[in-house]
């Protein structure tokens, strides 16, 4: 039911509410991302393929009092590292430097559908599809501009493979005053967490219903969702 799908962070007590009534909400539906197996089941080398073909992905940093910061900026996957930069005075940097630990995350929004569609009358059955892969890494910060070099070509040769700029690299006069206003980081990767959530959970007639639906339906993101529904499909009938 979408109205109950709150996360840790919102445990605040409105107004006019008891703390006992706001601490059994809390410990009812404020509980951390759940990743069943069934949305995790997704192969190497697809997720490998969905992580290298976001344009951006959400970096999250928490400083020393535990206020998380979050952003949003290109990266180059490498499989057991990501690579990205950072503004020397970002609050984000900071955060680095005295918590390495933080994570990285891809997605793709898939969109709402209606509870009616699988239950004619229990709301609980509203919900949201999406493919979401998350990071949990270690940041290594370096500031020596061979570094800084290497690592924005590799970037541009991801971004821009046709060329059509000048290589990057510590020597060149153009890239030197930029150098000293940005950081590399490279994030070792400790732990995947997967969350494909498309139906997994509901029968393949219920799925084959809810693709025609969202064909019928015809919404920005539908034919997407409805596509991602049916690999879900063709993913378990090749096993």
């Amino acid at each position: 039911m979408l109205v109950l799908r709150y996360r840790r962070d919102l445990t605040v007590a409105p107004n006019g509410f008891a703390p006992s009534l706001v601490s059994a909400v809390a410990r009812a539906y404020c509980q951390p991302m759940i990743f069943y197996d069934y949305y995790a089941d997704v192969p190497d080398d697809v997720l490998t393929q969905f992580v290298t073909s976001r344009e951006l992905g959400r970096f999250v940093t928490v400083n020393a009092a535990g206020q998380p910061h979050i952003g949003l900026y290109p990266f180059l996957f490498l499989g057991a590292t990501i690579e990205m930069h950072l503004h020397r005075s970002d609050e984000q940097l900071a955060d680095l430097r005295a918590n390495p630990k933080c994570a990285f995350e891809v997605d793709e929004i898939h969109g709402t559908i209606p509870s009616n569609w699988v239950h004619p009358s229990n709301a609980m059955f509203a919900t949201a599809y999406h493919r979401t892969v998350i990071f949990e890494c270690d940041a290594a910060i370096s500031e020596d501009h061979a570094v800084l070099g290497a690592q924005q070509q590799r970037l541009m040769q991801h971004y821009q493979p046709a060329g059509g700029h000048t290589p990057v690299s510590a020597e060149h006069a153009m890239y030197r005053g930029p150098f000293n206003q940005i950081a590399a980081l490279t994030l070792t990767i400790r732990e995947r967490k997967v969350k494909w959530k498309l139906a997994q959970n509901r029968d393949r007639e219920t799925r084959t219903k809810l693709i025609t639906e969202l064909r019928q339906r015809g919404r920005p993101t539908d034919a997407g969702a409805a596509d991602a529904l049916q690999w879900t499909l063709d993913h378990e009938a090749s096993r």
